[in-house]
C-alpha cells in the first residue's frame, strides 16, 4: 500500500491512550472567519462530534487514480466457422500402395473429383450446395452445404477381409447452433442391405458395417463431442474382420467387434447416404479407402504425427 495512501490512526488523535490520561492541550487562538483550519485545530477537534479529515503526512502526494484494467481479447465464439485456417501444402504424391483403392483430395476446382489413387475410381459432384476449392486440411477441401459426390460401386471399393477409411472433417453447426445427423462416407441405406455407414452427430463419429445374409451389424461410435466444431479433425476407422478401432488425431479412441465385411451392391456417396438423407454440413479432405488394416503408426503419419513412446505426438 503507498505511503501517500496512509492516514493517522484514530487513536492517535483521542485524548485517552490506554487508560492513561494526560494533560488537555492548550488551546490555539482560532484564526480570524475564513482563514482555513490549521493542522492543530483538526487534530483537537478529532473526539469532536464534528466529522473527522484525514490528516496526510507531510510530503506525500496523493495516489495516481489506478490504470484501467486491459482490455479482453475478443471472443470468437465456437459455432463461428468463418475464419479457416490455413491449409497445409499439398505435397507431391508418388505411386500409391497395392492397399490403397481409392484417395480423394478434392483439389479439383470443377469436373470430376479425381482419385489419386491411380485406380481410376473418379466420382461426380453435383452442381450447387457444395464449394470446390474451399480451404482443406492439405490444400483444398471440399465444403458440402446439402451437397454429394457419387462414385460408381466396384469390386475393388469393397471389403473382403479387412477395411480402413480415414478422413480429415471439419463440421459445420446447423443453424440454431445444433449439429445434424450427417453423413460422411457411405455404401448402402442402411435400411436391411449390406452397407458400410460413416455418420456424424452431437460432435461425434460412428460407422457402421452391416451384412442382410447374416442379419447382424457392427458398429463403434466415439463420445459426443470429440469432433469439435470448427477445427480440422483426422479419422481413422480400421476393421480386421475381429476388431473395429476407431482413431482420433492419430490415437486409439475406442474399440469393439469387428467383422461383417464382403462385397456392396451400391455406389460410394461422400456427403450423404444413397437414399439422400443425412447431409452432411462441414468440410471433408483426403479420404483413404484401404482395402487392408493399417497399424497404429501409419494411422498416426496419415494424421499428421509422429510416433513415439507409444502414442501418436501431432506436430502443432
Amino acid at each position: 500500500m503507498p505511503l501517500a495512501s496512509r492516514f493517522l490512526p484514530p487513536w492517535l488523535l483521542s485524548a485517552a491512550l490506554l487508560g492513561c490520561v494526560g494533560p488537555e492541550p492548550a488551546t490555539p487562538p482560532r484564526p480570524p472567519p475564513g482563514d482555513p483550519p490549521t493542522s492543530a485545530e483538526m487534530a483537537g477537534n478529532a473526539g469532536s462530534d464534528a466529522p473527522r479529515q484525514p490528516l496526510e503526512i507531510a510530503g506525500d502526494a496523493p495516489p495516481p487514480p489506478p490504470p484501467p484494467p486491459p482490455r479482453a481479447a475478443p471472443q470468437v465464439a465456437a459455432e463461428d466457422c468463418s475464419a479457416e485456417p490455413d491449409p497445409l501444402p499439398a505435397p507431391f504424391l508418388g505411386p500409391a500402395p497395392p492397399g490403397l483403392v481409392a484417395f480423394y483430395r478434392f483439389e479439383e476446382l470443377d469436373g470430376p473429383v479425381l482419385d489419386s489413387s491411380g485406380r481410376g475410381h473418379h466420382g461426380e459432384a453435383t452442381s450447387s450446395a457444395l464449394r470446390r476449392g474451399a480451404p482443406g486440411r492439405v490444400g483444398r477441401g471440399l465444403f458440402f452445404a446439402g451437397g454429394h459426390v457419387r462414385v460408381p460401386a466396384s469390386r475393388d471399393l469393397d471389403f473382403s477381409t479387412a477395411a480402413t477409411i480415414e478422413l480429415w472433417v471439419r463440421i459445420t453447426p446447423a443453424l440454431g447452433g445444433k449439429h445434424n445427423v450427417g453423413s460422411t462416407v457411405s455404401r448402402g441405406t442402411g435400411s436391411m442391405d449390406d452397407n458400410v455407414l460413416m455418420n456424424s452427430s452431437c460432435g461425434n463419429m460412428q460407422l457402421i458395417f452391416s451384412r442382410k445374409d447374416v442379419q447382424g451389424s457392427t458398429n463403434l461410435t466415439s463420445d459426443c463431442g470429440m469432433i469439435p466444431v470448427c477445427t480440422w479433425t483426422h479419422v481413422a476407422y480400421v476393421n480386421d474382420g475381429r476388431t473395429l478401432a476407431l482413431y482420433i488425431n492419430g490415437n486409439l479412441h475406442k474399440t469393439g467387434p469387428g467383422g461383417f465385411l464382403g462385397p456392396l451392391q451400391t455406389d460410394l456417396y461422400i456427403g450423404r447416404r444413397a437414399q439422400g438423407i443425412f447431409p452432411f454440413a462441414g468440410t471433408i479432405d483426403e479420404i483413404q479407402w484401404w482395402r487392408e488394416a493399417r497399424t497404429s503408426v501409419q494411422i498416426c503419419a496419415d494424421a499428421g504425427g509422429v510416433w513415439a513412446r507409444g502414442g501418436c505426438q501431432l506436430r502443432p
